[in-house]
């Protein structure tokens, strides 16, 4: 039987801090082709990632959530897009 490979030592993913920023780039819909497929692939070898990458979506979709249920003052919204478009 042949051994599977495994992206796991003793501290955890070895390649966790690519998988995090490629993560995040999905979470956020500005992921590459490639990088979701890395994701995918990595996802099905390596549980630690996997139970990071369910922990970070419930959060993100709990925020989400919470973020719909309120409304914004029309005072703050106009102070945030002066603020912004003066960035710009």
């Amino acid at each position: 039987m042949p051994k599977q490979e495994s992206n796991v030592s003793q501290k955890g993913c070895v390649e966790l801090e690519k998988f995090l920023d490629f993560l995040h780039l999905m979470l956020d819909k500005e992921a590459s082709t490639d990088q979701i497929q890395y994701l995918d692939d990595h996802l099905e070898k390596c549980m630690s990632c996997l139970e990071k990458y369910q922990v970070e979506k419930e959060l993100r979709q709990l925020i989400k959530s919470s973020l719909a249920e309120r409304t914004v003052p029309v005072e703050l919204a106009n102070e945030i897009r002066k603020k912004v478009f003066q960035s710009i």
